[in-house]
């Protein structure tokens, strides 16, 4: 049986993930002609020859080995002189310099930073899912490690970037170390799972996760240790936290699960039968009292909407009210 991986790059840590020595910056043809046979987004740093803060950034941002390794292995980074005179060709389209003053500027700058030239500047270029994200200005080291987990852990899908990186900042320090936060006290043991439901019914909450993956970490750094996420886990569910690589053999609703073996990047069977063989980390998977399947909750989850998530199946709402009402009832009561 063959696993699909996505966003299963089998990082231990960010500082695991720091391999190489530089960025390996490409001309605008050669990161289109790569993008032809491996598909991935780009990265534009656009700058200039008299910026201060363009140079200040090469020091330090793109000297960050962390950083290094993660858009070389991830993204086609791509670097341009706003000012250059050269004419470029991006997907099909020429852009030719333009006057700008006594100087010259880019087209292709003028177009992808919506006019507003200031430098340095970062775009994200994601084509299929269609996502341009200009960054103007300079990024310290442990913002630009969270934009680009944010977009290769597919974080963009289901959080709100500003949101994200202010999470992202409370764990991960500028040394790439983990913070001491609280710790989960509600956890419930797989094999403790049947004892209490037949003590006292209730939904189950289930938390896959990964070691290598680092918006896993903020989630239960910051959003399992959350009061009002927690106190509404521990009174309607039985919580179960499973790492994707565990090598424990589980028994979960009358079926026995060992670990798939290095053929299969050492991936539980639990773990690939709630995923349907498509691997997605984080997620949170949440049952009724029964063991039936309610609700899968894919990628990074703030806790503010984790916190309505939890209350809106716990609380059986979902049974009498679509997501979007019960989302525009919540709004006006904190008004």
């Amino acid at each position: 049986m063959k696993i699909v991986l996505i966003s299963l790059l089998l990082w231990s840590s960010l500082s695991a993930y720091a391999q190489h020595k530089e960025i390996k910056w490409l001309s605008v043809e050669e990161a289109e002609q790569q993008n032809k046979i491996a598909p991935k987004p780009y990265l534009f740093d656009f700058y200039t020859d008299w910026c201060g803060w363009c140079k200040q950034m090469d020091k330090t941002t793109y000297a960050n080995p962390i950083v290094i390794s993660f858009i070389n292995n991830n993204f086609y980074p791509i670097k341009i002189n706003a000012e250059t005179t050269d004419t470029l060709i991006f997907k099909g389209k020429v852009y030719p310099p333009m006057a700008n003053g006594r100087k010259s500027v880019s087209s292709l700058a003028v177009e992808m930073l919506g006019g507003k030239l200031s430098y340095p500047s970062t775009v994200f270029v994601y084509d299929t899912a269609k996502i341009n994200m200009v960054v103007p200005g300079y990024i310290k080291t442990v913002t630009m490690q969270g934009f680009l987990v944010f977009f290769v852990e597919n974080v963009w899908k289901t959080a709100n970037i500003n949101t994200f990186l202010a999470d992202f900042e409370k764990v991960f320090t500028v040394t790439d170390t983990i913070q001491k936060v609280d710790t989960v006290d509600y956890w419930t043991s797989f094999q403790d799972l049947a004892e209490k439901q037949e003590k006292k019914k209730k939904k189950i909450l289930l938390f896959l996760d990964a070691k290598w993956s680092n918006s896993s970490k903020i989630m239960k750094q910051l959003v399992f240790t959350d009061s009002l996420f927690a106190a509404k886990a521990k009174e309607k569910y039985y919580c179960l936290n499973l790492d994707v690589q565990s090598q424990d053999t589980i028994t979960f609703m009358t079926h026995t699960f060992h670990n798939s073996g290095t053929q299969n990047n050492n991936i539980h069977q639990l773990a690939v039968a709630l995923s349907n063989k498509i691997l997605k980390v984080p997620a949170i998977y949440l049952f009724d009292e029964n063991g039936k399947l309610m609700e899968n909750l894919f990628y990074y989850l703030d806790k503010g909407r984790g916190s309505l998530i939890l209350e809106y199946m716990g609380d059986d709402i979902f049974k009498n009210m679509n997501w979007n009402d019960y989302i525009k009832m919540r709004s006006k009561e904190t008004f």
